[in-house]
């Protein structure tokens, strides 16, 4: 199993629109809206590596108002 912390940057005002999408993948087990640096922080829960990239590159990165992502794993 693998656990992931995502630290989304996005376009201005957006964030609830990330929220709500990434509320309806299986993987996520937590997410939440912030101020700071990162708009939102999201916690997935993969399987395998390549699970993890194929959601990150297929079902967040896609998003038009993703601008960045960084993923921390844990250990």
């Amino acid at each position: 199993m693998t656990e992931t912390f995502l630290l989304i940057n996005c376009d201005a005002g957006k964030e609830q629109q990330i929220v709500t999408h990434l509320q309806t993948l299986e993987c996520v087990k937590e997410v939440q809206a912030t101020n700071g640096v990162y708009d939102v922080i999201a916690k997935l829960e993969l399987d395998t590596e390549r699970e993890l990239n194929n959601t990150i590159n297929s079902k967040i990165l896609k998003m038009k108002p993703v601008r960045s992502i960084m993923m921390l794993e844990s250990l």
